[in-house]
């Protein structure tokens, strides 16, 4: 269910379940080099930013009834891209890498505790 991410001196690994590669959010695990991570936003509040468009993708988001999902890349204007692969039902759980230099802007998902990775980067993540 939760992204699984290794932090490396030079890297972070985020490897995606079965379950989110089925999804399409992304047919293979991201690796963002440390030095292209600007800052990192944590919190539920995130969720209500998705921007972009996503076609053919997964979009389907209700905070009425609790569920939902954002899964895929968006694409804004002038080729700015952002990742996302979340579900609202782990709103808590949701962790942003804001990044500068690397295929994505933004890259959002959730893991088990968002607060821990900010730590093991040496950041403190801003809540949203």
């Amino acid at each position: 269910m939760f992204a699984n991410v290794k932090v490396t001196e030079t890297t972070v690994f985020i490897e995606f379940s079965t379950w989110d590669k089925f999804l399409n959010a992304s047919r293979k695990n991201i690796a963002i080099p440390r030095e292209h991570i600007v800052s990192i936003d944590t919190g539920s509040e995130i969720l209500k930013e998705c921007k972009g468009f996503r076609a053919p993708g997964t979009y389907t988001f209700s905070q009425t009834y609790g569920f939902g999902v954002i899964a895929g890349t968006y694409r804004q204007r002038h080729g700015v891209k952002h990742f996302w692969n979340v579900r609202a039902k782990l709103a808590d759980h949701t962790i942003r890498f804001n990044l500068l230099g690397s295929e994505f802007a933004t890259v959002v998902l959730q893991v088990e505790d968002p607060k821990a990775i900010s730590e093991s980067l040496g950041m403190h993540s801003v809540s949203q």
